[in-house]
C-alpha cells in the first residue's frame, strides 16, 4: 500500500523528486524572472510615450484632488505607482518626482510581471494537477521576450495581465468548488482588472459560464421550477427598487460629491453595489450559484468605484475619453500613430506578431495546438457527458474557462483596426499554460516509453 501511494506521488511531480523540489525549482525560475525584468530599470526613460503620459497623469494627482483627469487607462495604475512611489519615499526621497516616478512605476510593473510567472505555475496545477506543467508554464512566461519587455515600462498591460491570472485562478476555484470566496474574490479582481483597462469587461463571460453551468446542475435534476420563479422574483424586486432608489437620489437634481455634480447615468453605478449585495442575500435559499453571482457582482461594482472614483465623479470627462479610445481601436479617429495599422487584417495581423516577433514560431505553433488540443478533450469530454447523460452529475474540465477568456477576448480585440500586440498580451500565460501540458504531456508519454 505504501508504496502504491509512493508511486502514486512521483507521478504527480511527474520527474522532479518532491514538492519540495517543485518549490525550489518554481522559486529559481522566479529569481531569473526578476533578475532579467530588472536588468537596465534606468534603460531610455522617457522614450516610451504611453509610460510618458501615464507618468505626466501620475505626477499630477495631488495637484488635481486625486483626479487623472485622463481616462484613455484606467486610474488603478495610476493609484497603484503614486502609491508604490509613497511607500519608497521614505528610503528615495526622489521616489515622487518625474523622473523617480518613471523608476518606481517601472519597479511596480517588475513586480506585478514577477508575480505573473507564479500565478501561471499556480493556474497550472488547478488545472492539470501537474507540477511540471506549472514549472514549464512559468519558465516559458520568465523567458518571453514581449512578457519581459512590458514589464519593464510603467504601462498598464502587465498589471492587467496578473489581475486577469488572479480572476482566472478564482474562477477555475470556483468552478471546482462553487464557494462564495472564490466568487468574491473573482468580484474584487474584475473590478481592479476594469478599472485597470475597460476592455476586461469580457472577464464576466466565463464567470456566466461557471454560473449558469452551476444554475443547471441546481434546478434541472430536481423539476422544481418554484426556485426559478422566486429567483427571478428576487432579481426583478430589488432591481426596481434599485430604479426607485435612482429616481428619488436624483429628485431634486445632481446631488454634488468632492464638489463635484454626479451625473444620473453614472450615479447608478455605485448605487447599484449595496442592491446587488442586497439580491445576493435574499437569493441564499433560492439559487446559491445566483446567489455567489450577484455577490461577485456587487464587490465588483465597489471596487470599481474605490480603484477609479473620478470615473463616477467626473463621468462626462471619462465618457469623452472612452468614447475617443473606443473610436481609436475601432478606426473611426485615426492619430498619426495608429495610421500603421490601416492595410492590415484583423486576427491574421496579431497571429502574425505572435508567430515572428512576440512569441517566435517554435512556441507559437506549440501553444496553437496545445489551445486546440485543449479544446477537442474539453469538446469529446463534453459530447461524452451528454451521451452518458452525466453533464450535469460529473464537473466540465475547467480548461474551459480559459478557453472561453481566450476566445471571447480575441473575438473581440482582435476585430480591432488598432492592432498593438500588447492589446493581447493577457492571453500570452493562458497560450503558456497549454503550450506547457502539450510539452507535460510529451514528458509523460516520453517517461512511460522510457519504463517499457
Amino acid at each position: 500500500m505504501a508504496t502504491s501511494l509512493n508511486t502514486e506521488a512521483k507521478t504527480e511531480t511527474s520527474w522532479l523528486i518532491s514538492k519540495r523540489w517543485d518549490l525550489t525549482i518554481l522559486l529559481a525560475i522566479v529569481i531569473l524572472g526578476l533578475a532579467l525584468r530588472l536588468t537596465g530599470l534606468y534603460h531610455a526613460l522617457g522614450t516610451h510615450p504611453d509610460e510618458r503620459h501615464m507618468v505626466q497623469v501620475t505626477t499630477q494627482l495631488e495637484a488635481n484632488r486625486m483626479n487623472p483627469k485622463s481616462f484613455a487607462y484606467g486610474s488603478f495604475s495610476f493609484y497603484a505607482a503614486w502609491g508604490f512611489a509613497q511607500v519608497l519615499k521614505p528610503f528615495w526621497k526622489e521616489a515622487t518626482t518625474y523622473d523617480g516616478l518613471f523608476v518606481a512605476g517601472r519597479t511596480f510593473c517588475i513586480l506585478m510581471g514577477t508575480l505573473a510567472i507564479a500565478l501561471s505555475y499556480y493556474l497550472s496545477v488547478l488545472l492539470y494537477r501537474k507540477s511540471t506543467v506549472g514549472l514549464i508554464a512559468a519558465l516559458l512566461l520568465a523567458l518571453n521576450v514581449f512578457h519581459l519587455q512590458l514589464s519593464r515600462f510603467f504601462t498598464s498591460d502587465i498589471t492587467l495581465t496578473t489581475i486577469s491570472l488572479i480572476s482566472m485562478i478564482a474562477l477555475v476555484r470556483a468552478h471546482q468548488s462553487g464557494g462564495l470566496r472564490a466568487h468574491l474574490i473573482f468580484g474584487a479582481c474584475a473590478g481592479l482588472a476594469t478599472a485597470t483597462k475597460i476592455s476586461s469587461v469580457f472577464l464576466f463571460v466565463p464567470l456566466g459560464f461557471v454560473v449558469a453551468l452551476s444554475m443547471l446542475r441546481d434546478w434541472l435534476p430536481h423539476n422544481n421550477w418554484n426556485r426559478p420563479l422566486k429567483a427571478i422574483g428576487i432579481v426583478a424586486a430589488n432591481m426596481i427598487l434599485l430604479v426607485i432608489a435612482h429616481q428619488l437620489l436624483y429628485w431634486k437634481g445632481w446631488p454634488r460629491v468632492l464638489g463635484y455634480r454626479v451625473v444620473e447615468e453614472a450615479g447608478i453605478i455605485p448605487l447599484a453595489a449595496p442592491f446587488l449585495a442586497a439580491t445576493a442575500f435574499f437569493l441564499r435559499g433560492v439559487s446559491r450559484p445566483l446567489s455567489h453571482l450577484f455577490a461577485a457582482l456587487s464587490l465588483g461594482v465597489l471596487i470599481f468605484v474605490l480603484a477609479e472614483p473620478y470615473a463616477i465623479l467626473d463621468f462626462q470627462t471619462f465618457q469623452h475619453h472612452t468614447r475617443e479610445q473606443t473610436n481609436m481601436v475601432r478606426g473611426y479617429w485615426r492619430p498619426p500613430y495608429t495610421i500603421q495599422y490601416a492595410h492590415t487584417l484583423p486576427y491574421i495581423y496579431h497571429l502574425q506578431q505572435m508567430l515572428w516577433y512576440t512569441m517566435g514560431w517554435p512556441l507559437f505553433i506549440i501553444s496553437m495546438v496545445g489551445i486546440l488540443a485543449a479544446c477537442g478533450r474539453v469538446a469529446f469530454e463534453s459530447l461524452d457527458k451528454v451521451f452518458k447523460r452525466e453533464f450535469l452529475s460529473k464537473p466540465i474540465s475547467a480548461e474551459v474557462i480559459p478557453l472561453i477568456f481566450i476566445l471571447v477576448f480575441f473575438i473581440a480585440t482582435g476585430y480591432f483596426q488598432v492592432k498593438f500586440p500588447r492589446y493581447l498580451m493577457p492571453l500570452y500565460p493562458l497560450a503558456f499554460i497549454f503550450a506547457a501540458a502539450m510539452f507535460g504531456n510529451a514528458f509523460r508519454s516520453w517517461g512511460k516509453a522510457q519504463k517499457r
